[in-house]
C-alpha cells in the first residue's frame, strides 16, 4: 500500500488553497461592486447593465474555482450529488444549493443520470425554484449491484470511479470483480487503499468480517474522516 508523500499532499494544499483564494477574491471582487452600485444611488440602465454583467462574470469564476476543489476532493459533480443527497435524505433542497454542490449549471442532467440508476429522487414545485427530496436513502440490493449499475459508472479516474460505484451500493459490499471492472486497473487494490488513507471509512473483511466478505470492501460511512 502506498501514500501520499509530503510533498504531494504539499502540493495538493498549496492547489486547494489557490482555488480558496480564488473563491474569496470572486466574492470581495462582487461585493465591492455592489457597493459601489449603492454608492452611486439609482443607477441608468446601461450602467446597471455594465454592474450586472462584471457580477456574473464573478459568479462564473467563483463556481469555476468550487469544481477545481470539487474535483480535487471528491471527483465528479455527479458523485458530489449523490454524497449530498444521501447525507441528507427527505430533505427538502433548493437548487441553488445542489448548483453549488455540483458547481456546474448542467447539475440538473446529474440528477437525471442519478435517477436513471435507480435513485429515487422527487421534485417539488415547478420552475427554477423547484426543490428536490431523495424519497429512499438507498438502492435496494439488487438495484445497487446490478450491472446497469455498475456500467453506469463514468468517473475520469479509478479512484473516482471507485469512490462513486462505492457511494451508489453503501451499505452493502462490492465484490472484488465489481471493484476491477469499475477501476478499471488491475491496481484496483492500490486505489482503494489510498481512499481509505484520505479519509475514506471503507471497511474490508478484516475490519468486519461479519459484513464484508473476503476481498470485498464497502463504503462503512458517508462521512469521510
Amino acid at each position: 500500500m502506498s501514500t501520499p508523500s509530503h510533498d504531494q499532499q504539499d502540493q495538493d494544499v498549496d492547489a486547494l488553497d489557490h482555488e480558496l483564494a480564488k473563491v474569496e477574491s470572486a466574492i470581495e471582487d462582487t461585493l465591492g461592486l455592489v457597493r459601489h452600485a449603492r454608492q452611486r444611488g439609482s443607477p441608468r440602465a446601461t450602467e446597471w447593465l455594465e454592474i450586472a454583467a462584471k457580477i456574473g462574470q464573478r459568479m462564473a469564476d467563483s463556481r469555476d474555482a468550487l469544481a477545481e476543489i470539487r474535483q480535487s476532493v471528491l471527483g465528479g459533480a455527479r458523485s458530489s450529488l449523490l454524497l449530498y443527497f444521501r447525507n441528507h435524505p427527505g430533505e427538502s433542497i433548493p437548487p441553488h444549493r445542489l448548483e453549488g454542490v455540483a458547481a456546474i449549471r448542467a447539475w440538473p442532467r446529474r440528477i437525471r443520470e442519478l435517477r436513471q440508476v435507480g435513485w429515487e429522487i422527487s421534485m417539488e414545485g415547478s420552475g427554477p425554484e423547484a426543490c428536490y427530496r431523495l424519497t429512499s436513502d438507498q438502492l435496494e440490493r439488487d438495484v445497487a449491484v446490478s450491472e446497469e449499475t455498475l456500467e453506469s459508472v463514468k468517473g475520469a479516474s479509478p479512484a473516482e470511479r471507485l469512490i462513486e460505484y462505492l457511494l451508489h451500493i453503501s451499505p452493502w459490499p462490492a465484490s472484488p470483480d465489481q471493484l476491477e471492472r469499475v477501476a478499471k486497473v488491475p491496481t484496483w487494490r492500490q486505489e482503494i487503499f489510498e481512499l481509505i488513507d484520505q479519509g475514506w471509512l471503507i471497511e474490508s473483511h478484516a475490519d468486519n468480517p461479519k459484513d464484508v466478505p473476503e476481498s470485498s470492501f464497502r463504503l462503512a460511512s458517508l462521512e469521510d474522516d
